[in-house]
């Protein structure tokens, strides 16, 4: 089944092809009028400056420029230094974040630090010295056993006996039954 004919918007539908021929003339028209105008107003400038040149009697009709002793800003030589300072700047930018690499070179290459994947992991306990010295304290097996050492009885002191209660007294003139 052929059901493209029957779209609106099909590019060989005769009311799509002559809206294309329509809009194309029309741009073709207002081309031709922006061009006249263009025309148009180098023809007046070219004839406003022949008229100003007859009455000065042939002369320019602007009189010479002076030298200049000092060129202006714009023209004046760029400051080779700073542009390289910012290029250098811009390239050290450029390879921290990964996008300057050159041939040959990896993504992985390029940056200043690898990234964090391809670091080894920290084991716990690295770091400071203060870190370092409490970890290995709690592990020391003979910190265990002085800890162990320090809650038992000494040999001097022998412990307490633990304190008993006297047994109640029997209650007196009670049947038992």
């Amino acid at each position: 089944m052929n059901i493209l004919p029957k779209k609106s918007w099909h590019v060989r539908n005769k009311d799509n092809v002559a809206r294309v021929r329509r809009d194309e003339a029309a741009a073709e028209v207002e081309r031709r009028k922006r061009d006249a105008r263009a025309l148009r107003a180098e023809q007046e400038v070219r004839t406003e400056l022949l008229r100003k040149r007859a009455r000065l009697g042939g002369r320019s009709p602007s009189p010479p420029a002076a030298p200049a002793l000092f060129p202006p800003p714009e023209e004046a030589a760029p400051n080779r230094e700073h542009e390289a300072e910012k290029r250098r700047e811009q390239e050290r930018r450029e390879r921290a974040l990964g996008v300057l690499t050159y041939l040959g070179q990896s993504a992985a290459e390029a940056q200043t630090c690898p990234p964090w994947y391809l670091q080894p992991p920290k084991k716990p306990g690295e770091g400071s010295p203060e870190v370092q010295g409490g970890r290995k304290a709690l592990l020391d097996p003979l910190q265990e056993m002085r800890k162990g050492l320090r809650r038992a009885p000494s040999p001097k002191n022998p412990p307490n006996p633990p304190r008993t209660r006297p047994p109640n007294p029997p209650e007196s003139g009670g049947a038992t039954g």
